[in-house]
């Protein structure tokens, strides 16, 4: 049998999860879906944004990437994060000076953030080996329209802000550095590399993006393609997509070159997926570059539900999500 790890299959969030979600509200505006990155609660007048994520495969930063996946998905919405609630699961043994680095570290990005952490758990459990970080984020909005990843138009284009890869780069140059090193590659590669965590954090290109998007999404888990399959699926459309043009940093292609891992499958929190109209487009990317951040047309959204990719003269579709390279490099590495 296939070791399954990473996101559940859509198949069984739709047979499964999705159909067994305790009472309805009509205070929920937008609820689960595949795709979607947050929650959307409507409460006296004020939209209430949460999103909950995990961090099962990093070790070194896991602290800052914990906030920083979290913080992400409720910018996404056009809101900006405030609050979070953190539940660390821990392995027995683990020391105190162990939670006292993950929690300066969540703490310092967090207050860089602007975001106060509010509460959470604490526990030691012997089902996990490392330690896991779970966040909740929260933030609030007046907006009249919620962005979420569903909102994407056939005709437009698709913008990604940022390089793909960025967060499974900084994971395995931190938490594979011996091996990276056994293999060849220059420290300084791996520095550089180790420093993208520093990039992870999407909040400010996504409030910047807000108010000229139709959708944006964080691709995490399955990189860049599994983001567009994803951002398609939850705005039931298709896609056309040039690969090539999809950005990737040096550091990124080689150490997916050493490991044999494909950078457009890697995770890629740090990177912003967003759809636009063709009259808004140019405003956007000159908007964002003069901000520092890269910007780049990719494709755009079409009609029907296929969502092809265009390599080298050839055609390939998406027909779901990708696993993540970063859970094949550690079973094999770590």
């Amino acid at each position: 049998m296939t070791k399954m790890l990473g996101k559940v299959p859509p198949r069984i969030l739709r047979q499964i999860v999705f159909r067994n979600l305790g009472a309805p509200s009509n205070r929920v505006i937008v609820g689960p879906g595949i795709g979607i990155d947050n929650t959307v609660i409507s409460l006296d007048g004020f939209k209430i944004i949460v999103s909950m994520d995990p961090v099962t495969g990093a070790k070194e930063n896991l602290g800052k990437i914990g906030v920083d996946v979290s913080t992400n998905d409720v910018a996404l919405s056009g809101a900006k994060p405030e609050f979070l609630l953190v539940s660390l699961i821990l392995p027995p043994g683990t020391g105190e000076e162990s939670i006292r680095y993950i929690m300066r570290q969540a703490s310092s990005e967090a207050r860089r953030l602007g975001v106060s952490i509010i509460g959470g758990h604490t526990e030691y459990s012997d089902i996990v080996e490392n330690p896991v970080f779970v966040g909740t984020a929260i933030g609030w909005t007046r907006r009249r329209r919620i962005i979420t990843s569903g909102g994407a138009k056939p005709g437009e284009n698709i913008v990604i802000v940022g390089y793909a890869g960025v967060e499974g780069t900084s994971i395995l140059a931190s938490d594979l550095e011996k091996k990276l090193k056994n293999m060849g590659i220059p420290r300084v590669i791996i520095k550089r590399a180790s420093r993208l965590v520093k990039s992870i954090s999407v909040v400010k290109q996504a409030l910047i993006a807000a108010d000229y998007v139709s959708a944006m999404h964080d691709p995490t888990e399955g990189g860049v393609l599994g983001g567009i399959y994803e951002m398609c699926e939850a705005s039931n459309t298709g896609c056309l997509v040039d690969l090539s043009s999809i950005p990737v940093r040096s550091e990124t292609k080689i150490i997916c070159e050493k490991l044999g891992l494909d950078p457009l499958k890697l995770i890629s929190s740090g990177t912003l997926l967003a759809t636009v109209g063709r009259d808004k487009t140019v405003k956007l990317v000159e908007k964002l570059r003069a901000k520092g951040f890269k910007a780049t047309v990719i494709g755009r959204v079409t009609k029907g539900v296929k969502k092809i990719c265009l390599f080298e003269g050839r055609e390939m579709e998406i027909e779901e999500p990708p696993q993540d390279e970063l859970w094949r490099a550690l079973s094999k590495w770590a």
